[in-house]
């Protein structure tokens, strides 16, 4: 005896099986038959709902990945031109400056303010001048021959990053490691004005500076030198005198 499949049983098979995984369920499961014009309806109605679940799940992860995307925190890698690793973005690089490190008129004056910018290598000037200088910006320079070999007196370069995967990066001083759970962008050594100048700020000076092409020249400008511990109101132990002192700079 010859059996014979027709269209009929066979798409009654691939229902059964699409609506309970398997052929054969449990006796309670029922077929559909294609004479059955309300259970095709039915069923292609769910089939549209779930693919327009489908639609809003593709859409909501789509949305996720475009957050991801524009996921970043900004910092300062000063002493370099560049960032570093291929988790960051260059935003831009430029010219560290400040305030110059005394007055000309008389060193008794140590006013004005004490924040370090990183100056962009492309800027926009207006066309607006002035005789009044109250405040002006000076290029920045290494000091000492402390933070590289042969670094005195040249002019420091910086670099704006964008830490694409991470949304918090801070600057650690007295440590070249992150604590557990961060990571490290870079490190270095810590690096601020002279107790015997006007004002400044502490930056985290690269471990492996750059210096600016032409920057030799010994313009006294805004001035860094390296930072050192002293005991006293500082505890020591953990601390110790006269030591240099890290710097890293982590993201998480």
């Amino acid at each position: 005896m010859k059996f014979v499949i027709g269209p009929a049983c066979i798409w009654t098979l691939f229902l059964s099986f699409s609506s309970s995984g398997n052929l054969v369920k449990n006796e309670k499961s029922k077929r559909l038959l294609l004479n059955d014009p309300d259970a095709i309806i039915a069923r292609l109605t769910h089939m549209e709902n779930e693919i327009l679940k489908l639609k809003v799940e593709n859409q909501n992860l789509r949305q996720t990945v475009d957050k991801v995307n524009g996921f970043g925190s900004t910092y300062v890698r000063w002493g370099r031109t560049s960032c570093p690793g291929s988790k960051t973005d260059l935003v831009y690089s430029g010219y560290t400056a400040g305030q110059s490190y005394y007055h000309s008129g008389s060193k008794s004056y140590y006013g004005g303010p004490s924040n370090t910018l990183c100056l962009p290598n492309n800027p926009e000037l207006s066309n607006t001048t002035f005789s009044y200088h109250d405040t002006l910006l000076f290029g920045s320079e290494y000091e000492r021959n402390t933070f590289a070999f042969d670094s005195a007196n040249e002019d420091i370069p910086c670099a704006v990053c964008r830490s694409k995967n991470a949304s918090t990066t801070l600057m650690i001083p007295g440590r070249k490691s992150c604590f557990s759970g961060w990571s490290s962008e870079y490190s270095g050594l810590l690096a601020s004005g002279s107790v015997y100048h006007g004002p400044s700020s502490y930056i985290c000076v690269d471990s492996h500076p750059e210096y600016l092409q032409a920057g030799k020249d010994d313009r006294n400008g805004h001035r860094f030198y390296m930072v050192g511990f002293q005991c006293g109101s500082l505890h020591c132990p953990p601390y110790h005198d006269d030591r240099v002192a890290y710097c890293v700079v982590c993201s998480k």
